[in-house]
C-alpha cells in the first residue's frame, strides 16, 4: 500500500528529499527473499518497505519515530544487518543507520569505545589497534556493525577471551518506541560512556539480555563497548584477495592452531581445559570444511582444500590462536597448550602450521574477513544456530542432543553427508557455550528443505525445552517465545509488558522480537 503523501511529504521534511525514497527498485533491494518462519504458510518473499529512510542523528531517528507514531505507520530499524531486518506485513518503512557511523570516543583508561550503530568491526578495530586495543566483533564478519544492541547475539572468534556482546554493552543512547529519548546508565547521569548500569537503576536487562530486540524495541542511535588489551602490531600488513589475505609471517608471541580429536569427548574436554587455563585468545569450534572455505576464493579451490584438509584431521576439532603479552607468558601457554595436546591425542592440521599459511589464517580470524564464505561454502550452507547456554558443558550435552538428529536425517536421505562435526566453542574460558548444527540440504526443491527445517526446528526446541538447557538463540517472534515462556518462568509475559510500555503504540515492528497481541 502506498504511503499518504503527506506522511512521505514529512518524512522529505526531516531529512531531506535525497536521504527518502519509496522508488521500488530501492525498496526492493532492502527485502530478504526466502521463505522466514514468522511468514504465513504458502508466503514465499517478504513484503517490500513502503519507503527508506536515511536519518543521520538521533534528533533526525526521534522526528522519524513520532512522526510514525502519529500517522499509525510501523518502522524497522538496522545497520548492517544480514537478516531479521524485515517486515512481515504492509505499513512499515525502513529506517537504514548507514550515515550514523561515526566513531564518538575512544577512551584508552577507561577502555571503552563510544560508537554510533553503523560502525563496523573492521573501522573501529583498525583505530583502537593503533592505541593498543581491540575489541571483539559479531562472527559474521568484520564488514558487521559492532554496536552491541546490533549483533544480535555477539558471538564473535575472540569471544573466548573478549566475551560476546551482552557481557561488553555499557551506556546506550535509545529513542524508544513512541519516540522518548533515554541515555543509559553513566551516559545519563553525567555525559560519560564507561557504565551501563547507573548511577541508578539499570535498563539493560530492559534492552538485550542473551539477544536482542531485533528492531523490536525502538532505536538504538549510539551505544558504548568495552574493549581489551592488543599486544599485536599496531598495523598487520596483509596482501591478496578477500578472503584468501595473506601475511608474511607471523607477529612475536603468536601461534594458531586447528586441532582434532578421534573422540568428540576427547575435543570437549581439550576445550574446557584451554578454558580453565585460560590460554586462548580465540577459540573457534570449526570443521574441516570451513578451514577450507576460509581461505578458499571460488567453489572449486574450496573442494581442494577440502580433500586436503581432510587428509590431516582424525575426527572433530576446533581453530586456537594462543597470544602471550611478553615471551615469558607465550611460553607458558605454549607449554600448557601442548601438555593438553599429549593428555586428550589432539592432532594438528599441518598446514596451519605453516608460517605463511598460519600468518595468513590468524589474520583472517582476528579480523574475521571470511564468514560469509563459511556461511555459503561449496560444501553447504550453515544449518542455523541451536543455542547458547549458562555453561560450556551444558552447551555440548545439548549438541550432542541434536547432532544425534542431524545422522538420522542423513540416514533417512533427508540430508547429505557433509562431514562436519557439532560446531562446538566455549566463551569466556568456559563460563559459557555456543553451538551449531551445519546441515548440506539434499537439493530436491524449496519445499523439501522447508520439511527439513521444519524438523530440525521441532526436535531442536524440544530437546532444548524438555532437558533444560535454557532459551537458544534462535528464539524469536510470538510463536517460539510462547513455545519457551511458560516452561522458563512465564518471561514472554514480561517481554509483552516491556514492549507495551515502551512502545505502546506498537510502531516499532517486532515480527522478530515480540508483539503486546493480549494474552488469552
Amino acid at each position: 500500500m502506498a504511503l499518504a503523501r503527506d506522511f512521505y511529504w514529512s518524512l522529505e521534511g526531516i531529512l531531506g528529499a535525497e536521504n527518502v525514497s519509496e522508488d521500488p527498485v530501492v525498496t526492493e533491494s532492502y527485502s530478504f527473499p526466502i521463505r522466514r518462519k514468522t511468514m504465513p504458510d504458502k508466503v514465499t518473499y517478504l513484503p517490500r518497505f513502503e519507503a527508506v529512510a536515511l536519518p543521520a542523528s538521533t534528533a533526525e531517528v526521534q522526528a522519524i519515530v513520532r512522526l510514525c507514531n502519529r500517522h499509525k505507520v510501523q518502522y524497522k530499524a538496522s545497520s548492517t544487518g544480514w537478516l531479521y531486518c524485515d517486515p512481515v506485513g504492509p505499513n512499515c518503512i525502513k529506517l537504514d543507520l548507514r550515515r550514523m557511523n561515526r566513531i564518538l570516543e575512544i577512551n584508552e583508561k577507561g577502555m571503552y569505545a563510544a560508537i554510533e550503530p553503523y560502525v563496523v568491526g573492521a573501522q573501529l578495530q583498525a583505530e583502537l589497534m593503533k592505541r593498543g586495543l581491540t575489541c571483539n566483533q559479531c562472527g559474521a564478519g568484520a564488514n558487521c556493525s559492532v554496536m552491541p544492541l546490533a549483533s544480535h547475539v555477539g558471538l564473535g572468534h575472540m569471544s573466548q577471551s573478549g566475551s560476546y556482546t551482552e557481557r561488553n554493552l555499557l551506556a546506550v543512547e535509545w529513542v524508544t518506541g513512541d519516540g522518548e529519548i533515554v541515555r543509559l546508565g553513566s551516559l545519563g547521569s553525567h555525559g560519560d560512556w564507561f557504565c551501563g548500569d547507573g548511577p541508578g537503576p539499570s535498563l539493560r536487562g530492559i534492552i538485550r539480555g542473551n539477544t536482542t530486540p531485533l528492531a523490536g524495541l525502538g532505536v538504538f542511535t549510539a551505544g558504548a563497548v568495552k574493549v581489551y588489551h592488543w599486544p599485536g602490531p599496531a598495523a598487520w600488513r596483509v596482501d591478496g584477495v578477500c578472503p584468501k589475505y595473506t601475511h608474511p609471517e607471523m607477529p612475536p608471541n603468536f601461534m594458531i592452531r586447528y586441532l582434532s580429536f578421534k573422540d568428540i569427548d576427547d575435543a570437549f574436554e581439550a576445550v574446557r581445559r584451554v578454558g580453565e587455563a585460560e590460554i586462548g585468545y580465540t577459540l573457534m569450534g570449526f570443521n574441516a570444511a570451513m578451514m577450507a572455505s576460509n581461505i578458499a576464493t571460488d567453489n572449486q579451490e574450496d573442494l581442494d582444500y577440502l580433500k586436503r584438509f581432510a587428509g590431516q584431521v582424525q575426527g572433530v576439532g576446533f581453530l586456537l590462536i594462543i597470544v602471550g603479552n611478553s615471551a615469558l607468558d607465550f611460553d607458558y601457554k605454549k607449554r600448557t597448550l601442548e601438555q593438553i595436546m599429549a593428555e586428550t591425542g589432539a592432532m594438528s592440521l599441518k598446514d596451519v602450521e605453516d608460517p605463511v599459511m598460519g600468518a595468513g589464517f590468524a589474520w583472517r580470524f582476528i579480523r574475521i574477513t571470511g564468514s560469509i564464505r563459511e556461511t555459503s561454502r561449496a560444501t553447504g550452507w550453515g544449518g542455523g544456530t541451536v543455542g547458547g547456554s549458562d555453561v560450556f558443558p551444558l552447551m555440548t550435552r545439548y549438541i550432542l542432543h541434536t547432532s544425534h538428529l542431524k545422522q538420522q536425517l542423513i540416514d533417512q536421505g533427508l540430508i547429505m553427508d557433509d562431514f562436519t562435526h557439532p560446531f562446538i566453542q566455549s566463551i569466556e574460558h568456559g563460563h559459557t557455550g555456543h553451538g551449531e548444527i551445519l546441515i548440506r540440504y539434499n537439493p530436491a526443491g524449496p519445499d523439501h528443505i522447508a520439511r527439513v527445517q521444519g524438523m530440525l526446528s521441532r526436535e531442536a526446541n524440544k530437546t532444548a525445552i524438555e532437558g533444560r538447557f535454557g532459551v537458544p538463540h534462535h528464539v524469536w517472534s510470538d510463536a517460539l517465545h510462547d513455545m519457551y515462556g511458560p516452561n522458563v518462568g512465564n518471561y514472554h509475559l514480561l517481554l509483552r509488558k516491556i514492549k507495551k510500555n515502551f512502545d505502546p503504540g506498537q510502531a516499532s515492528e517486532s515480527s522478530n522480537y515480540i508483539t503486546a497481541k493480549e494474552e488469552k
